[in-house]
């Protein structure tokens, strides 16, 4: 997502123009409403990769981590320009900007937590069913 340019600064005063931190505040309000977008295209990249690079029934660790790491890339997309609009927003002096800022980054970390999380419960619960069944 790549978002319009913050206006230069007055060349004789060095501020930011008026509103600037008003338009980066509400960027970064409406770049979260691009998270179930991101969310049904992260599922189409991975699995479709996860397609294309094999058995998606028992892939190997490779194909997984590519397919995993680009559909949580795509996820993370919208938490990532709201936290930089939100950051900017802070800098040209619109304190509410840490919301936005926060809210995406913490769905980004936790959605990429969630499912590092799963993946990683689930090879250990197969090494424990392959063991408890010998």
């Amino acid at each position: 997502m790549v978002s319009a340019p913050t206006p230069e600064p007055d060349r004789e005063s060095g501020r930011p123009p008026p509103g600037a931190a008003r338009t980066a505040y509400r960027r970064a309000w409406w770049s979260l409403a691009f998270f179930p977008v991101s969310f049904a295209l992260a599922f189409a990249v991975g699995e479709g990769l996860l397609a294309l690079l094999g058995d998606p029934d028992d892939p190997p660790v490779w194909t997984v981590l590519i397919a995993g790491g680009a559909g949580m890339l795509v996820f993370a997309l919208p938490g990532v320009a709201a936290a930089f609009e939100g950051r900017r927003a802070m800098r040209l002096g619109e304190p509410r900007g840490i919301r936005p800022a926060l809210i995406g980054a913490a769905l980004a970390v936790g959605f990429v937590a969630l499912n590092l999380a799963s993946w990683l419960f689930g090879i250990v619960a197969s090494h424990l069913a392959a063991w408890l069944v010998q």
